[in-house]
């Protein structure tokens, strides 16, 4: 046993020595593994895809399930939740290692959101308005983050003859075509074209939409995008009441979209989604012993 021991430690010792000389020259950065590791089914599918169909025409016809505070309620928002059911809570950041992954960003923005949605309420005096900013912000997340991502990323796979049923197995392709498209669903609805006069007004709807979309396909957290998301829509409601300045809204903004980059980055080392890699491998620089019956021969 113990010459055994000894032969295994000697031949982790020279792989990592191979490893070393290899990589001598390279610079190691950490590199995402892959997308999400959620299980997609049938049924997954056909719920995500008819939340997104009822969310579209929702928006554009003003048909929905009523309101929350004046904050209109999407139609899509059950079947955008069962197609999340089928997934589970721990596959979309639930879990314990992700919540903990995750602990500096939910402790500071937690409380943050809470504050504005505090204040919020209290200058209105209609708590139920904010409330339901954060459930619209909920609800689009849902709708625009993980149900338009999935159908789109699997027809994508699918169609690229890669496996569908798990996005860790999609691939580059299929993942950025599935974050682009599902980008522009969300910058095409009409309350945001309302907004668009132009470049530096269409920009930040789609650039918003890529990120939040890309952390949650990358972690496969859905709560922190829902969190900044309902932060920025009361900011932006405070503003457009007079209630704060385009300034403060746009600080607030840039500060909690880095903060979420930064915290997906943290989580993701944390969880193992992350690995170092080198940028240049050299072969030439592994020295592999001769076989013994060689050495003899000579």
């Amino acid at each position: 046993m113990l010459g055994a021991a000894t032969v295994g430690d000697r031949a982790r010792r020279a792989g990592g020595d191979d490893v070393a000389a290899a990589t001598r020259d390279a610079r190691w950065a950490p590199r995402w593994q892959g997308w999400a590791d959620w299980p997609l089914t049938p049924l997954t599918l056909a719920a995500a895809a008819v939340a997104v169909a009822l969310d579209v025409a929702s928006a554009w016809t003003g048909v929905g399930l009523g309101s929350v505070g004046g904050i209109a309620v999407s139609p899509g928002l059950p079947f955008a939740l069962l197609a999340a059911a089928t997934i589970g809570a721990a596959r979309l950041g639930g879990a314990r290692a992700a919540r903990t992954a995750w602990r500096e960003f939910a402790l500071g923005g937690g409380a943050v959101l809470a504050v504005a949605v505090l204040a919020d309420a209290g200058r209105l005096g209609r708590p139920a308005q904010s409330v339901g900013l954060v459930l619209d912000a909920a609800g689009e997340e849902l709708v625009f983050r993980l149900a338009a991502v999935v159908v789109l990323g699997a027809v994508a796979a699918r169609v690229l003859g890669r496996p569908w049923r798990t996005p860790r197995q999609w691939g580059a392709a299929p993942g950025f075509l599935a974050l682009g498209g599902a980008a522009v669903v969300f910058s095409a609805l009409p309350g945001h074209v309302e907004q668009m006069t132009g470049v530096t007004t269409i920009l930040p709807f789609a650039s918003v939409a890529l990120l939040f979309g890309y952390v949650v396909l990358r972690t496969g957290a859905l709560w922190p995008t829902v969190l900044v998301h309902a932060l920025l829509n009361i900011t932006t409601v405070a503003a457009w009441e007079g209630a704060a300045s385009p300034t403060a809204r746009a600080v607030i903004a840039v500060v909690a979209l880095v903060a979420l980059v930064t915290a997906a980055d943290v989580a993701g080392r944390r969880l193992g989604l992350q690995q170092r890699v080198p940028d240049v491998i050299d072969l030439r620089a592994v020295t592999r012993p001769e076989p013994a019956g060689e050495r003899r021969l000579r």
